[in-house]
């Protein structure tokens, strides 16, 4: 019974030492987040059933004519020499629908556009999916980012704190100095408990585009490694293989040969037979052959000819004026990243150095005296704000190149990991290609 009852409380004990540990903070890489993406979401998961459609349109349009048997019995149950059977003519015979215009291929390779236009479909809506995903976990990184400045800034104002207390003893600082450092620390903590509840939804928002609870409290990833920008002449040539270009290419694909099946059926079909003849009254047997060809008139197909070839007009129209957005939009994103660029090379090297070094002399003259508490609280606003704004434009950045992916097509899954996760070295290799590896 002693054992017993030993054995139960280490088991208890076991339990509240278990209880008493924190959960361990899992991290979600980009890699595995995109990769959930590409298996789990809702979207992408219906390309499958519409490819074994395809699949099954392919089947039926590369089917051939069934043959026709006919069977005929004249010259019965009539009057005469035609009462009963006796005179009876029966004629079984066999024929054949022949397509001409070689429909049936022509019908074949509408399916296999008609496929191609699916996959270019599922590059699309691939390329968005990933875009999606990789802009709410660039969201996750920056909320991140904003948490360790909100701890900094209130372990900065609590050390204004501390030391405005230390000269409260001395009986050199105002009651209304210190209510007012109490109430930045306070707002602080408030601010900071405001951005670790957003944390929390951008978890959930991440985790929807694989249609799942989030199994993670962050993600890896640092902001502040930027990728090597490509020339713009490189990123411009690469735009020709854009995925929306491509749809646009294979639409037209699409409807040519949607033109070329319309022409194929406007062309009538021979249909051949031959059989076999039987005559009871004379108890003769003869052959017979039949051939069958429609007089056709007028072209059954004109309208759709005519209004196939106005689609695929449009269809070239629009690719064309696809083309000129895209290359506007290029040309936008660059010029944001290069201005974004540029400021953060400024922030680092001048305004951060110098809002440090003000924050600084400030701080040893508040010690002697020599500055007031408005003065401290305006030199630690600055650099807080320096440090925000330097946040906010990595995550602008991040962005802007993520655009500049999605429009061009570059390698988002190959590219993305990259240039969040590893700094990268000046190369020999061409910009583009160095984007890309």
């Amino acid at each position: 019974m002693t054992i017993k009852i030993s054995h139960a409380a280490r088991m208890l004990l076991a339990l509240c030492l278990l209880w008493g540990i924190p959960a361990l903070a899992t991290e979600l890489s980009l890699a595995q987040a995109l990769q959930r993406t590409l298996t789990h979401n809702p979207g992408l998961q219906l390309y499958p059933y519409q490819q074994r459609i395809n699949d099954a349109a392919a089947i039926s349009a590369g089917v051939r004519p069934n043959p026709e048997l006919q069977v005929e019995l004249a010259d019965v149950l009539g009057t005469g020499d035609s009462s009963g059977v006796k005179s009876a003519e029966l004629t079984l015979s066999l024929s054949q629908l022949i397509e001409l215009g070689d429909k049936r291929q022509k019908r074949l390779e509408l399916t296999q556009w008609q496929s191609e236009l699916t996959e270019r479909q599922y590059q699309l809506d691939k390329v968005d999916a990933l875009a999606a995903t990789m802009r709410s976990f660039l969201q996750l990184l920056h909320q991140q980012a904003l948490l360790n400045w909100a701890e900094q800034k209130i372990a900065m104002e609590q050390q204004a704190l501390n030391l405005a207390k230390e000269r409260a003893q001395a009986g050199n600082v105002k009651d209304a100095d210190l209510s007012r450092l109490e109430l930045k620390v306070l707002q602080s903590r408030m601010e900071h408990k405001s951005l670790s509840a957003t944390k929390q939804l951008n978890l959930r928002l991440l985790a929807s585009h694989w249609a799942d609870q989030p199994d993670f409290d962050a993600v890896s990833g640092d902001l502040t490694l930027l990728p090597a920008l490509p020339a713009l002449a490189d990123v411009l040539t690469q735009l020709q293989q854009a995925p929306e270009l491509q749809w646009w290419l294979t639409q037209q694909r699409v409807l040519e040969s949607q033109l070329q099946l319309a022409k194929a059926l406007g062309q009538a079909d021979l249909t051949l037979g031959a059989g076999i003849r039987r005559n009871q009254q004379t108890n003769d047997n003869a052959v017979v052959l039949q051939l069958s060809l429609p007089l056709q008139l007028e072209n059954p197909q004109q309208g759709t000819l005519l209004a196939t070839q106005a689609a695929t007009e449009q269809a070239q129209l629009q690719q064309q004026q696809t083309m000129q957005q895209l290359q506007l939009q290029t040309e936008h994103s660059y010029l944001q990243l290069t201005q974004l660029s540029e400021q953060i090379k400024d922030y680092q090297k001048a305004v951060l150095p110098l809002s440090q070094q003000v924050l600084e002399q400030i701080a040893a003259g508040y010690q002697l005296g020599i500055f007031d508490m408005t003065d401290l609280l305006s030199a630690q606003q600055e650099i807080l704000l320096a440090k925000r704004h330097l946040i906010d434009l990595h995550y602008a950045l991040h962005l802007q190149l993520l655009e500049l992916e999605r429009l061009t097509g570059l390698p988002m899954v190959v590219n993305a990991p990259q240039a969040l996760l590893q700094q990268r070295s000046a190369s020999s290799l061409p910009a583009q290609q160095e984007l890309t590896q």
